[in-house]
């Protein structure tokens, strides 16, 4: 059913209404932030009109008649199969490994420190968070050689959690500056760091993996490019952080079995199956050097993207700037982030948008969507088109980052990180459920996407900040992130 046939949250009052529920109390999770539980097993709950949306921060319903569409569009197969040609010539020295093998990888590791071994400039990037809650937070570990937790050119920006066969452990995505001082920055590549989740007050390690798109020449030989981007050119201009939401700018991620997700702002999601991870010859460049042998940039590993889940820009119209409202509840989304919930029965991912105060408003609100996921791990598609199961709406500006969690009887709570002012104060922490007003903490320094991590012994939100020398990654609990009593 379309998303708007959930109960929504009205307007005059922090009480959610319940209007002509069926049977089946679990169903597929159809129900809004802020919506009560009760649905049938279809989602065929009645909706209710209601006035514009609050423009409290945080506060967030359903937007009614509104939803999206996703179109799959694959890699070219002649490039894939010309990769799988370079990987069967042993000259490349390519070799097929799953991402569980790269954190498991003891060679030249970078380190994660804890916190309390971390500088006292990279404490402070979680220090308000941590005096109000308890907080588990690592930072780069610059002494290795490597300085993740500098570099003006290399910045983390999506934050991942996984426990499969394929990667039991932590993931980041990161976006890389050519040439950070140019008047017009461009973004040339972009990369993942993946390691096993870090323990409290001990040291964790991770490794970096390329990102790459396989193409092909004339004569059907692998090409694999960087594609440059203008910072500008996708949204209009730089970030209150000073960085620019641009395709390749990794703003998020998401590991669901098989497959990696990242947003592509203007565009949609890219796809990165997991099982086309190699192991190659660090080496300058991206390809097959003059040794013949296959190499990333100088990295040990590369994952390569497989296909595109794509926004119809021509018809539906293009991601504005971040101080522009779109045309329209239905028109120019944007995929600023991306976050995975498998807690409704329809397990999805989540997307929402990034927008300064001046692109939103109470009928102009920044959306947050719901995708359907498979069985398999890809979004649920029908004749190659994936649409929304439910699409939310809230005045936030500067929201980084989502997570969304959903319980049979109380309904969805959504959990936002909201960015502050750049690289010296705190941002803030929005969690939002039916019944009450959003609760609100201080954030961190430089937060940028969230993670849900349902396995741990308690739900935990995981984290990363972006600035140099105060990059960390981070978690608290997800119930000390709202009021005391919720569940």
């Amino acid at each position: 059913m379309p998303p708007s046939m959930p109960t929504l949250r009205m307007p005059s009052r922090r009480v959610s209404t319940v209007l002509g529920v069926a049977c089946g109390a679990l169903a597929t999770g159809l129900v809004a932030t802020g919506i009560a539980a009760a649905h049938d097993a279809d989602d065929t709950v009645a909706a209710v009109p209601r006035a514009a949306i609050s423009t409290t921060p945080g506060q967030t319903s359903t937007l009614p008649g509104v939803s999206f569409k996703l179109t799959w569009k694959p890699t070219d197969a002649s490039a894939l199969t010309a990769l799988d040609r370079l990987v069967a010539d042993k000259r490349t020295a390519m070799k097929a490994v799953s991402l569980r093998d790269v954190a498991a990888d003891g060679t030249d590791v970078r380190r994660l420190t804890y916190k309390s071994g971390c500088s006292k400039t990279a404490q402070t990037a979680v220090a308000a968070l941590n005096a109000k809650v308890k907080v588990g937070a690592w930072c780069p570990d610059f002494r290795t050689g490597k300085n993740d937790e500098g570099s003006a050119n290399w910045i983390p920006q999506g934050v991942a959690t996984s426990r499969t066969s394929r990667l039991d452990g932590l993931a980041l995505s990161w976006y890389h500056v050519k040439d950070p001082k140019a008047k017009s920055p461009v973004t040339d590549m972009a990369r993942l760091t993946v390691g096993k989740r870090p323990e409290v007050s001990k040291t964790g390690g991770y490794h970096s993996v390329q990102l790459a798109v396989p193409t092909r020449d004339a004569s059907g030989k692998i090409v694999a490019k960087d594609v440059s981007v203008d910072l500008g050119h996708a949204t209009g201009g730089m970030s209150a952080q000073g960085v620019a939401e641009a395709p390749q700018h990794a703003g998020g991620l998401s590991i669901v079995g098989n497959y990696a997700y990242l947003p592509d702002t203007a565009a949609g999601l890219r796809v990165y199956d997991l099982r086309r991870t190699y192991k190659v010859t660090p080496g300058g460049g991206l390809g097959v050097g003059s040794d013949g042998r296959f190499h990333a940039h100088g990295e040990h590993y590369v994952l390569f993207e497989t296909g595109r889940y794509q926004f119809d820009r021509t018809a539906n119209g293009s991601c504005p700037a971040w101080d522009v409202k779109p045309s329209a509840q239905n028109k120019q989304l944007c995929f600023s982030t991306v976050s995975y919930d498998p807690t409704f029965t329809t397990p999805s991912l989540v997307t929402t948008e990034y927008k300064l105060a001046g692109g939103m408003s109470s009928n102009r609100p920044i959306r947050v969507v719901r995708w359907p996921l498979a069985s398999n791990g890809t979004l649920a598609a029908s004749g190659g088109v994936v649409t929304s199961k439910a699409v939310y709406g809230t005045v936030t500006p500067n929201v980084q980052g989502v997570a969304t969690y959903y319980k049979a009887g109380q309904g969805v709570s959504v959990y936002y990180s909201v960015s502050g002012g750049g690289a010296t104060r705190p941002g803030r922490i929005i969690s939002d459920r039916a019944g009450r007003d959003p609760y609100t903490l201080p954030g961190v320094i430089g937060g940028e996407s969230f993670a849900f991590d349902p396995y741990s012994g308690g739900d935990r939100i995981w984290g990363v900040t972006e600035h140099a020398g105060k990059r960390m990654v981070y978690w608290a609990y997800r119930k000390s992130l709202q009021p005391k009593g919720d569940r």
